[in-house]
């Protein structure tokens, strides 16, 4: 399962790092420079002007992406839902993504409220099912994986 919308995500997010470092470079030498009003001036211009480019619920919804591909799903699996106030940002990053349909397989604490923070999104909660993940393996099994979840609609 590749997703375009993801890879161009996961992509950008590269990019942002890789920007980043270099300019911590440009910080790590006023450090040993012992030039710390520099340093300070130096963290709130890359606060003010450098973000990171996404939010944590999308970036919930891209590491759920990145789960699903990396262990050989079946369907698009989320094993851990996003806290309330990340729910809508992750919702509309599936649907930014043309993702249709999720199998929540989280079993926490919260999962009651994660099903019903997905229902405020506009998520319809559909029928019990089985996510099979054919590159991981249970322990000492050659068998793939499989997890029960609840299959979620994003409209």
């Amino acid at each position: 399962m590749t997703n375009t919308f993801f890879e161009e995500m996961k992509e950008a997010g590269y990019a942002y790092q890789e920007a980043k470092d270099k300019r911590l470079e440009t910080r790590t030498e006023l450090v040993k420079a012992d030039k710390w009003d520099e340093v300070r001036a130096f963290d709130e211009k890359e606060k003010a002007e450098h973000p990171f480019p996404f939010t944590k619920g999308a970036m919930k919804a891209l590491q759920a992406y990145r789960n699903t591909t990396q262990r050989g799903c079946d369907s698009f699996g989320v094993d851990d839902l996003p806290w309330p106030d990340d729910t809508k940002d992750f919702v509309e990053t599936l649907r930014k993504a043309g993702i249709t349909s999720i199998v929540v397989t989280d079993e926490s604490t919260g999962l009651m409220d994660g099903i019903y923070d997905l229902t405020a999104c506009g998520c319809t909660m559909g029928t019990l099912k089985t996510v099979t993940r054919a590159d991981d393996f249970r322990f000492g099994s050659r068998e793939p994986e499989t997890k029960r979840g609840i299959e979620f609609k994003i409209n």
